[in-house]
């Protein structure tokens, strides 16, 4: 009965410990709870007697985790989709429960290699979660949503890394000093070689890896706050369209931006004197706006960004979809969901995954993207090292009520940090902001308030050493020290058998 009882609270402890990191996260930036829930996972997986039973307890954290930090989705499905409230929470529960796998994994691969209890809390565990993490932001298209290394941006001197390593190098970086301090509590050595390391985190942040283009270019960011369930109402899509034609009459900036699905009907089903107004509205300035367009064939569709002021119309469209909102994963297996969903555009035909940037004037290449792509690094890049500025355009009022749209400006903001670059975000209703090269928020729209961010931003040029290598050297430098805790663990036991005998 008491060791039931042990475990139970065990599990309970790992749960809490795993759902606290939500505030350690946009808005709350509480980044201190993340380094409390990685401590009580290292501790506990450790200190576990078998690799299954480490990989239960990385599961339960996982659950606790992402329950917390996903919960949003159920607005989505529920609130605004139209599901049943008993299946919406189902699915997030089923979404967390996947999830979980991969710190369940991590877990395992950690008491694997970690042999002592030493190697595995300080070494193997962190470098195996963190491996594990990036893999979920890329297996079945991934879902790298709350990775733990944004969790510190822009606010810690890790962010000094982000340019270097990427947000997993950042997240490494915070595991092995947790993982470190976890199994060595009492040693000034490990303190101080922690402290070394955050030391050298702050000492990058300090250093420009690019350089300014020109001078300042003065930007308008449109914020339309347009309810969901107004968005695509038959009977409300002549006022949207109102709405954003009179907020781009009162832009000032010479790069007015509208955001995602701004125009809520496909291009060839929108009125010619609307885009007309739109262009007469701005010039001869530089109008960006999101709007659908068909393709050549039957059934083909994109979510794109068009330049329209320009009379070439170059356009962007987005490469990375979501699942379940814009296309079906495995129609066979999920297609049912969708006799739930009230879903106004799905099926979307991803665009490429690399895209020339808008040409602007003399010195601004624009590089769009749109929604939750600015929660991949690794495809941010892509447009580098042509792009000068970036700018992200999103609906995020599917979410309204939530923190989503602060999580995700947060990604922005660590975008930002690993590109060099400035990143402007024209949303629906919020985050709209503009956020500079070093991740901070220059200037934000308060949400769901109807208005025009007007700002400056810095074009830049040059490469980070993270957008030349993405996330290599983060997974390079991961795996090296997942196998040299396996290595040294397993010498460490051998001499322990030997003087033993």
């Amino acid at each position: 009965m008491r060791f039931s009882s042990l475990r139970a609270g065990q599990s309970a402890l790992l749960a809490a410990s795993g759902a606290l990191t939500v505030f350690a996260f946009a808005p709350v930036r509480a980044f201190a709870l993340m380094w409390l829930g990685l401590a009580v996972l290292f501790i506990l997986t450790g200190r576990a007697t078998t690799a299954k039973r480490a990989a239960w307890q990385g599961y339960v954290w996982g659950l606790g985790y992402f329950c917390a930090n996903i919960y949003w989705i159920f607005i989505s499905l529920h609130t605004f989709g139209g599901m049943p409230a008993w299946m919406a929470a189902g699915c997030v529960f089923l979404l967390a429960m996947y999830l979980a796998l991969f710190p369940a994994l991590g877990a395992w691969l950690g008491h694997r290699a970690g042999t002592t209890r030493f190697w595995r809390t300080a070494i193997a565990l962190p470098s195996a979660f963190i491996l594990s993490e990036w893999l979920r932001g890329w297996l079945f298209t991934g879902f790298p949503w709350a990775s733990v290394g944004t969790s510190q941006l822009p606010m810690t001197p890790l962010a000094g890394f982000a340019p270097v390593l990427g947000v997993y190098g950042v997240g490494l970086v915070l595991a092995i000093s947790v993982g470190l301090l976890a199994a060595l509590p009492r040693k000034p050595a490990v303190w101080a070689g922690v402290l070394g390391a955050w030391l050298a985190g702050w000492g990058l942040w300090h250093v420009q890896w690019t350089h300014p283009v020109g001078a300042p270019v003065s930007v308008s960011l449109a914020q339309g706050a347009i309810p969901q369930d107004e968005k695509w109402a038959q009977e409300h899509y002549l006022d949207n369209l109102r709405i954003y034609l009179h907020l781009t009459r009162q832009a000032k900036g010479d790069i007015v931006i509208l955001p995602e699905t701004a125009i809520p009907s496909f291009l060839t089903d929108t009125p010619d004197w609307y885009l007309d107004y739109l262009r007469a509205a701005v010039e001869p300035r530089a109008l960006v706006t999101g709007v659908p367009l068909t393709g050549k064939h039957k059934d083909e569709y994109y979510n794109s960004v068009m330049l329209l002021t320009d009379d070439k119309t170059p356009i962007y469209s987005k490469h990375h979809l979501v699942p379940f909102g814009e296309f079906v994963p495995v129609p066979a297996l999920f297609g049912w969901m969708y006799h739930y969903l009230n879903m106004p555009l799905d099926g979307f035909t991803p665009g490429a995954a690399k895209q020339a940037p808008f040409v602007i004037g003399q010195t601004t290449r624009l590089a769009p993207n749109i929604c939750y792509e600015d929660v991949y690094g690794r495809e941010i890049i892509n447009a580098l090292p042509q792009a000068t500025l970036l700018v992200n355009v999103s609906n995020l009022a599917w979410f309204d009520g939530s923190w989503a749209a602060w999580q995700q400006t947060q990604m922005s903001q660590a975008r930002a940090l690993e590109t060099g670059r400035w990143m402007l975000r024209a949303t629906n209703t919020g985050m709209t902001a503009i956020i500079d090269e070093k991740g901070q928020l220059i200037k934000v729209l308060p949400e769901r308030q109807r208005g025009v961010l007007e700002g400056m931003a810095q074009n830049r040029a040059g490469e980070t050493p993270y957008a030349r290598w993405g996330d290599w050297m983060a997974l390079a430098l991961g795996g090296f020290l997942w196998l040299l805790a396996g290595f040294f663990g397993r010498k460490h036991q051998a001499r322990t058998s030997q003087t033993i005998v």
